[in-house]
């Protein structure tokens, strides 16, 4: 089997991660996002031209307010610092979610990340942030009855998901051990091949990700055939 199109990642862990380390939760979310970056560096390296990494959810509200405005503010130092080394290594960086939740200065960042990358081709990356699988297959239902329409079909609504410019992932992976998908591209992910590695995301790197793929490798995808 030759290796996935579209890798999706469920990035989880950093919480356990900086417990067992004794440190704030905020210093587990920094340790992955250098886990992003050393991800995508492996998949250009691997040549797979879609991932997508399920950063923070409709779910993750519920967290402490010094939690989710940490995670904003990381996630505006990242983006904002990061788009040189996007347009270095020619990677584009899209975003499936309701954005329009986020404070206005991160949003401002978020856009511009996604303006500034956009002709990049090597990698195509979707952060799922304020993203919900459920909320999204809704979306593309609103979008479809805005342009009035009667009757919807499948294809009506993969060409609205968040994901619409994305192949369905071929190979999901969701890191620490939990098995769950955690309403996560429920629609896009019906013939997916699941991978549930034990890992904290924090710890994630190339080497994980080539065990991965060798899992990947002995799957036999039957697409509901024989």
């Amino acid at each position: 089997m030759t290796n996935p199109k579209h890798i999706a990642f469920i990035l989880d862990g950093n919480g356990r991660w900086a417990k067992k380390r004794g440190l704030p939760r905020t210093l587990g979310h920094r340790e992955g996002v250098k886990a992003i970056e050393r991800t995508l560096l492996a998949l250009i390296d691997l040549k797979i031209p879609y991932a997508s990494f399920y950063a923070f959810s409709t779910d993750n509200w519920k967290r402490s307010q010094e939690e989710i405005f940490g995670l904003f503010d990381l996630a505006k130092q990242y983006f904002s610092k990061g788009i040189d080394f996007f347009n270095s290594h020619d990677i584009k960086v899209t975003f499936f979610g309701d954005l329009s939740a986020f404070p206005m200065d991160l949003q401002i960042v978020l856009k511009e990340v996604s303006n500034k990358t956009k002709n990049n081709k090597t990698l195509v990356t979707g952060f799922c942030l304020n993203y919900g699988g459920r909320e999204d297959i809704v979306h593309a239902i609103n979008s479809l009855l805005k342009e009035n329409k009667k009757l919807i079909t499948l294809d009506d609504i993969s060409k609205n998901l968040y994901s619409k410019n994305f192949p369905d992932p071929d190979f999901v992976i969701r890191t620490s051990g939990e098995q769950r998908l955690s309403n996560f591209q429920l629609w896009q992910i019906s013939y997916s091949e699941l991978y549930f590695p034990k890992v904290l995301w924090p710890d994630f790197n190339k080497k994980y990700l080539l065990k991965s793929l060798k899992v990947f490798s002995k799957r036999k995808r039957r697409f509901g055939g024989y």
